[in-house]
């Protein structure tokens, strides 16, 4: 007679107990990805501490969060429909091109770069600490994004998607001296740009197309890095007392722009 074995109490808790350490992990690698952003945010609290303190300069990055997420789903329906003969990947366009914009300035110039953290980008950040990114509450964003966008020499503004939080972002870079430290990146083409509105609001505009993969970044940058290293090359004795932007600019005035798309 076959005799049925009965389970202990090891075996009948193994089945909950691997759910709960599924659950566990899942919640240390959650908890895991919160420093990353704290890291971040002190990281950029330290850059612009150094522009008050130094007057070091430093560029601000600017971009639509989306725009990755809208790309693949448009790649996605080309694929359904037969257009696309393979469906997208892991689109990252717009991370990429922070990256890029981070890892040439800092090579080029010993530069760094701040941005405004994006949901989600901490997956994508291996060394959050060479990642300076703020992480703004609602009520304090555009304050903020205003006064850094008047501290900062450079602005790179990605503009591929038009989201309410964009919108508000171009309207700061459109205000005063910052259409002259603001180079847009789009990834329309050059015709497009030439008859879009945005040309006759900001004189620097590159087309995604023509950024190279890796090094360097584009002949419209140049100038205004160019401005940010005699800037960076001064004294910060002396640099100090050009932490105010109107003082900032009349003794390191904006260079000339290319007049491509103007």
């Amino acid at each position: 007679m076959r005799r049925s074995r009965v389970r202990s109490g090891k075996d009948q808790m193994s089945k909950p107990k691997t759910k709960m350490m599924h659950a566990r992990d899942l919640a240390r690698l959650t908890k895991s990805r919160k420093p990353q952003t704290k890291i971040m945010q002190k990281a950029a609290l330290r850059v612009l501490a150094n522009y008050q303190s130094t007057g070091e300069p430093f560029a601000l990055f600017l971009s639509s969060w989306s725009f990755d997420h809208s790309r693949k789903r448009v790649l996605s329906f080309l694929k359904e429909i037969g257009v696309r003969k393979e469906a997208p990947g892991n689109v990252q366009v717009r991370i990429g091109l922070e990256r890029q914009v981070r890892i040439v300035l800092n090579k080029m110039a010993d530069l760094e770069t701040v941005a405004v953290y994006r949901k989600g980008d901490n997956k994508r950040i291996g060394m959050p600490e060479k990642w300076p990114a703020l992480t703004l509450a609602n009520e304090d964003w555009r304050a903020r994004v205003s006064e850094i966008a008047a501290w900062t020499d450079l602005i790179v503004l990605f503009w591929g998607v038009t989201t309410p939080g964009l919108a508000e972002e171009l309207k700061i870079c459109s205000s005063g001296s910052n259409p002259l430290k603001t180079v847009i990146v789009s990834p329309a083409t050059p015709t497009e740009i030439f008859l879009s509105q945005i040309s006759k609001s900001f004189p620097r505009i590159v087309p995604l197309s023509e950024i190279p993969p890796f090094y360097p970044l584009h002949s419209e940058f140049a100038p205004l890095i160019d401005r940010m290293k005699t800037i960076k090359s001064i004294d910060p004795r002396i640099r100090s007392g050009f932490v105010d932007p109107k003082k900032r600019l009349k003794k390191f005035p904006l260079p000339p722009t290319s007049g491509r798309f103007g």
